[in-house]
């Protein structure tokens, strides 16, 4: 390791303990999500956190800045314990979150933003515009960034926003500051700057607890790393005790292993491929097959462009390069609307809100996509008998658990509802289904099923295609795994030759793509 790290981290442990983690227990109904969480932040120190997607890292930050309350443990800022009931409580005591995703009020103008809550006011009692603008170009000023801070947020690029975000946190100068994947949104310029910033306020005493996926940010950045793993603080180690195998090796684990028992299945013609697509400022030159009897897993760290992909293919998301080909023949598609009638179906991962009509019954759900094309006589009116027919058609043949077909989606297990949502592409005569996290926030049970769900459509002569995070469910599931990495494939692994440390590595972008990934897309 680098000998300035050693100097670094040796100058950060005269310094005294700004917050200190202690056993944190954490669950959601019967899951439990924290057990027993500990590490600690000393002064001046950006404290890299760690882990797979699932391990926890998100949970533990919220309930350091009161979005959670805690089931059990301790929380103390220097030496004295604190008990945030909300994030208010938090932000006073000197804790500020920049999170990965962008929260602003687009509609105000960029100081509005900034110092949105805190505004200074007149002897009158008024907002003191002018002060309001000084103070909020000086903190532009410090980050290096020449945005117009009268120009309402709408009107600026998303990169500017993350810039705004960090101006947001930086104008209280926190002692504790929290950023999950600040660059996500950043090119390599801002990226630089944003490194300089967090270099200045380290050395101001600012503490920095940093959560990111890639490494290299890891090494640039961080004097300590604590790594999670399945709720639990695996380990926390200097920087100088860190390489790329020791933290694969940390967040994966030795001992877990694939437990999904996968039928061994014939691989026949080509249903499905993709050639060349560039796309949406974040998808660059993907080269995708998939076979009958093949199940496709497309595996990566959150915002890796897995959901772009799928969108893309799904006409949600227009492409400027690249070709799709379904059952032999080129297809074009130029919305949601043409690729539903040439039957590919999308489950989205958050199917709250981009799925399920929760007020609406089971069979209603069921049927959406079939609506008027497929499901209407010859004068345009919906045949209801017709349509309860084949809703209860895939209702049994998904063994959707309810109080009947009329019974609100919305009460429904998220199992269920998933199953809903898969029958409703059923229903609609689906030749490509594309499921994006299928078995997020479903039980053991219900993954089996979706699992079975998806070998017998393969079989059938569906092409599916699965976007997952977790690892071990790729492997037992994928006949095929393509890895995404900053909107690119990294490789293509066949089952046989995938292991978790190659997955994960892929995912990081550490090393090249393989002759595995040549073979598949040429």
């Amino acid at each position: 390791m680098d000998y300035c790290h050693v100097i670094r981290r040796e100058e950060c442990m005269k310094k005294k303990t700004v917050l200190q983690v202690k056993d944190i227990n954490k669950s959601f109904g019967e899951v439990h999500v924290l057990k027993g969480v500990n590490f600690s932040i000393i002064e001046g120190e950006i404290h890299a956190l760690m882990g797979e997607n699932g391990a926890g890292k998100s949970t533990i930050i919220k309930i350091i800045s009161g979005v959670y309350t805690k089931d059990s443990g301790g929380i103390s800022i220097d030496n004295n314990d604190i008990d945030f009931s909300n994030p208010k409580e938090a932000m006073e005591a000197g804790i500020r979150v920049i999170h990965q995703e962008i929260n602003m009020v687009k509609t105000l103008t960029v100081a509005e933003n900034i110092f949105l809550g805190n505004y200074p006011k007149t002897k009158y009692g008024k907002v003191d515009w002018k002060t309001l603008n000084a103070k909020a170009e000086e903190v532009m000023n410090i980050l290096g960034e020449k945005i117009n801070v009268r120009e309402k947020v709408e009107k600026v690029s998303i990169a500017e926003q993350q810039m705004i975000e960090i101006a947001k946190a930086l104008s209280v100068e926190p002692k504790i500051l929290i950023m999950d994947e600040p660059t996500a949104a950043l090119n390599d310029q801002e990226t630089d700057k944003l490194f300089e910033v967090l270099d200045r306020l380290k050395k101001k005493g600012v503490s920095i607890i940093y959560i990111t996926h890639r490494f290299s940010e890891v090494y640039r950045l961080a004097d300590t790393v604590t790594v999670m793993r399945d709720g639990e603080t695996v380990s926390t180690l200097p920087i100088s005790k860190i390489d790329d195998d020791v933290l694969v090796s940390l967040m994966v684990g030795q001992e877990k292993n694939a437990k999904f028992i996968k039928k061994q299945m014939d691989i026949g013609e080509e249903l499905f491929k993709i050639e060349g697509l560039t796309a949406a400022q974040k998808l660059k030159n993907i080269n995708l097959k998939i076979h009958r009897g093949e199940i496709v897993v497309i595996f990566g760290v959150v915002g890796a462009g897995q959901t772009e992909l799928c969108r893309a293919i799904f006409g949600d998301i227009s492409f400027e390069e690249g070709s799709l080909w379904l059952h032999g023949q080129r297809i074009n598609i130029k919305n949601i609307e043409e690729a539903c009638k040439m039957g590919i179906g999308y489950v989205s991962d958050d199917r709250k809100s981009e799925g399920i009509i929760p007020l609406l019954s089971v069979w209603e759900n069921i049927c959406i996509p079939a609506y008027p094309r497929k499901l209407s006589n010859k004068f345009g009116f919906i045949n209801n008998k017709f349509v309860r027919q084949v809703s209860k058609k895939y209702y049994d043949k998904l063994q959707i658990k309810s109080a009947g077909m009329g019974q609100k989606i919305g009460s429904l297990s998220g199992g269920n509802q998933q199953k809903g949502l898969i029958s409703r592409w059923l229903a609609n005569d689906v030749r490509l289904l594309i499921l994006n996290m299928p078995t997020r926030g479903v039980d053991v049970g219900a993954r089996a099923e979706i699992y079975r769900i998806m070998e017998e459509l393969a079989q059938q002569g569906v092409a599916v295609l699965t976007v997952s995070q977790e690892m071990p469910e790729v492997l037992g599931i994928a006949d095929t795994i393509y890895v995404m990495h900053e909107g690119e494939i990294t490789a293509c692994i066949e089952k046989e030759n995938a292991t978790q440390e190659l997955l994960m590595k892929y995912a990081l972008g550490i090393g090249v793509r393989g002759s595995n990934y040549d073979k598949k897309s040429s």
